[in-house]
């Protein structure tokens, strides 16, 4: 039997995307057949979040918990960092007890946080397991990238050297993005043989339903317009403002667009809207998971996007759950970036490189629901060919089953 030990911060039932995916990732090796073990900290990605028990098997899992004591909720870096640091103390000694009696055949950490690959590392090279490391963002790059928090420069240079320790140790680095492995061969020395892609798949996967015209009344959307959807982060990594420049010149022509979730941005952009008099702009925030579902299955499309040359260092992971729905995607990004291509090649929806093309795109497709259907078909088609949780399970199972 396989033995495998997991290490994040994050792990369900705490909020944070890569804590939900990595749960059902584990949970998937676990009925593989894998012995697996995952070390994490309480529930605290939100104010408020409830402490979980310190052990549990959980759907087949064996998760480990830690205490970060009061540090719960990402709202102040200091408390953030506060996390880190007793995250980090904790799951050290955790892991490494863990180690001695389990004797893992591999190791395999996240990001979260991005020092948690140290205990990956060090805790593998002790135990004589193999270390993989999944990263769904390429650090600091992209904080770097976009100006996040004015970071000092001698944080950069220490966060650098930190990644490419453990980029170095790591046996197998895996990340969701052909562009973001050539990143990592190009620019940061994996040797190709270590550096792997495999992609995420839809959380949540949804599946095909009917429109619902109740909720998309609900949400203000009038019988016959057109109802584009943003789900996801509302942060810097995105072009969000030519979906603004769009919504400023549809105004009157019948398209609403509708904004699901937060991120540094909703704010400003949220009162851009109503200072420019969009009313057919909502932001709506979080939802529950059946309203989310439901939301998303009444779209008439789904908007993902990513700042120019993002796509080596991140990927837009919400777009499989789009695919999952059968909604046909609309992306925002450089014609040669990964998403861009995969959309034209395969039908699936429609690349756009600003607001004005964005517009005259909403305006032919308010005429031509037909084409709508059939690209949204096609989306369903290519996420079952390619996307599913199975086949990207499979995809893990294949790499940490062959110790």
């Amino acid at each position: 039997m396989t033995k495998l030990l997991v290490i994040n911060q994050y792990y369900a039932p705490d909020l944070a995307s890569s804590g939900q995916l990595l749960a059902e990732l584990c949970e998937a090796l676990a009925d593989s057949g894998m012995e697996v073990h995952a070390v994490a900290s309480q529930p605290s990605y939100t104010d408020g979040a409830v402490s979980a028990p310190e052990f549990e098997v959980l759907n087949g899992v064996n998760v480990h918990r830690v205490s970060v004591g009061s540090s719960v909720g990402r709202e102040r870096m200091r408390t953030r960092v506060s996390g880190y640091v007793r995250f980090m103390y904790n799951a050290w000694r955790k892991a490494n007890s863990i180690a001695r009696t389990l004797k893992p055949d591999t190791v395999l950490t996240l990001s979260n946080p991005p020092s948690v690959g140290l205990i990956g590392a060090r805790v593998s090279r002790k135990h004589g397991a193999r270390y993989v490391y999944v990263l769904y963002d390429i650090h600091p790059d992209v904080a770097v990238a976009m100006g996040f928090a004015r970071i000092p420069a001698p944080a950069i240079w220490a966060w650098h050297r930190m990644n490419q320790y453990i980029l170095n140790r790591a046996d197998t680095v895996v990340v969701p993005g052909e562009a973001m492995v050539d990143t990592l061969v190009e620019n940061k020395g994996v040797p190709r043989d270590r550096a792997l892609m495999i992609p995420n798949w839809g959380r949540p996967e949804i599946g095909v339903v009917e429109k619902s015209q109740a909720l998309r009344r609900e949400v203000g959307v009038k019988e016959g317009e057109l109802m584009l959807l943003y789900a996801g982060n509302i942060g810097i990594l995105q072009q969000l403002d030519p979906i603004l420049d769009a919504a400023g010149e549809l105004k009157d022509q019948g398209v609403k667009f509708i904004f699901l979730g937060d991120g540094a941005r909703r704010k400003e952009l949220a009162q851009r809207a109503e200072q420019e008099g969009m009313t057919n702009v909502s932001f709506l925030g979080f939802q529950p998971e059946e309203r989310f579902r439901g939301i998303l299955t009444s779209a008439d499309a789904c908007l993902v996007t990513l700042q120019p040359g993002m796509d080596r260092l991140s990927a837009p992971s919400r777009a499989y759950t789009f695919l999952s729905a059968g909604q046909p995607l609309i992306s925002m990004m450089p014609p040669d970036s990964e998403l861009a291509r995969m959309v034209n090649e395969t039908e699936t929806g429609w690349n756009v490189l600003n607001g004005h093309e964005l517009t005259e795109l909403a305006l032919s497709l308010k005429e031509n629901l037909p084409e709508i259907e059939k690209r949204g078909v096609n989306a369903r088609a290519l996420y079952e060919e390619r996307f599913t949780k199975s086949k990207v399970s499979q995809e893990y199972i294949r790499l940490l089953g062959d110790s």
